[in-house]
């Protein structure tokens, strides 16, 4: 028995699961950022048991920050843009399969978001609670690592679209700015 036309068909609800799962830009970002407060979270809770001695070491004590101003907000915008820069540069100069590239980017990139995500966890692991006050700009500055890391993590898997990236950059940037400002006018001044 022989046929001409051979195809595999897969059934509506194999169809209808291969596109839920496939990795689109809105899923990667909130997929990046569901893993930088996950990372967050475990920092918090690996700091509980310890929290004592890390107040001694960090050697911070929770007190009102001097009057906002506009070049702080400025300083902290761009020390932010710095860490967000970082996948987005990896992302722009990721070049084809070479499977050493990709390496290289996913330790520099991990590496620098680690350390934002373990320093904020373990700081608010050690002061508790009372330190969320210090904190109203935590999520849009999560939100603008998340577009970076997106744009990293879209451009690693093959998908590195030059306008798709911009945008990602543009609004990190937006959230970042946002960030700053909320951190230098919404958190306790003395």
């Amino acid at each position: 028995m022989a046929t001409s036309d051979r195809r595999l068909n897969a059934p509506p609800l194999a169809r209808l699961s291969a596109r839920f799962f496939e990795p689109g830009l809105a899923r990667c970002v909130i997929s990046s950022y569901a893993i930088l407060w996950a990372g967050s979270i475990l920092f918090v809770l690996a700091a509980l048991p310890v929290a004592g001695h890390l107040r001694e070491a960090l050697g911070y004590r929770l007190a009102p920050a001097p009057s906002g101003t506009a070049s702080m907000a400025a300083l902290i915008a761009a020390n932010n843009m710095r860490e967000a820069a970082i996948p987005l540069l990896f992302a722009v100069v990721k070049i084809g399969g070479r499977r050493w590239l990709v390496m290289v980017g996913d330790v520099v990139v991990g590496a620098s978001l680690a350390v934002n995500v373990a320093l904020g966890g373990l700081a608010l692991g050690s002061y508790g609670v009372g330190l969320l006050h210090f904190l109203p700009q935590w999520p849009l500055e999560w939100g603008g690592l998340a577009l970076a890391l997106a744009g990293w993590r879209r451009a690693r898997s093959g998908r590195r679209d030059p306008c798709e990236l911009a945008l990602l950059a543009i609004a990190a940037a937006i959230l970042l700015c946002l960030a700053a400002l909320l951190e230098t006018y919404a958190v306790p001044q003395s």
